[in-house]
């Protein structure tokens, strides 16, 4: 479980700087697969609650809104995950 908090910390990070780039380069980023991205972005969206879509205009994910923040408080993972 500790290399998604970790992988999910980096994300959120890439995505407040507006960062992440398409799925495949932030799969790069990350040195993970497109499908973890995916998983990542479930989790982040699905267990805690956060808005993230992509931006096309700024070619990388984003929070609907300024106020959405990453909190192990929302983090609710199950032992597959």
């Amino acid at each position: 479980m500790e290399k998604y908090i970790t992988r999910m910390l980096a994300v959120d990070k890439l995505i407040k700087r507006k960062a992440t780039g398409q799925p495949k380069e932030l799969a790069s980023k990350l040195q993970v697969s497109e499908s973890t991205v995916y998983r990542i972005l479930r989790i982040l969206k699905e267990n805690m609650g956060l808005s993230i879509e992509f931006s096309e205009k700024q070619n990388s994910y984003i929070y609907r809104s300024d106020s959405e923040e990453f909190s192990f408080e929302k983090l609710s993972l199950t032992s597959k995950e």
